[in-house]
């Protein structure tokens, strides 16, 4: 019985200093992972911050464009104003 129980506190002793080997390994593992993840965190910060200037960026060209629509309509209107005042002249003078 006692040649047993030495036998089998041999195996576990054993197995102990086995899973305690990895240790290291583990450990190196797990700061690659971390290395990893804090470079991603930084990516996904910096393209937060891409994405805010281009959407900004967006608003203006469209304020931009919307100032350009209102400029050209002004200037059709005025267009059709000084045709108008073209065609009444030449109506005007007969011959």
């Amino acid at each position: 019985m006692n040649n047993k129980l030495i036998t089998l506190s041999g195996v576990i002793l054993a197995l102990g200093l086995t899973g305690c080997a990895n240790n290291d390994e583990l450990n190196q593992s797990i700061a690659d992972l971390n290395t990893k993840v804090d470079s991603l965190s930084a990516q996904v910060e910096s393209l937060t911050g891409d994405h805010a200037g281009m959407k900004a960026a967006h608003a203006e060209n469209a304020a931009e464009a919307q100032a350009a629509k209102e400029m050209a309509a002004e200037a059709a209107a005025e267009a059709a104003k000084a045709n108008e005042r073209v065609d009444n002249v030449v109506s005007s003078y007969k011959k």
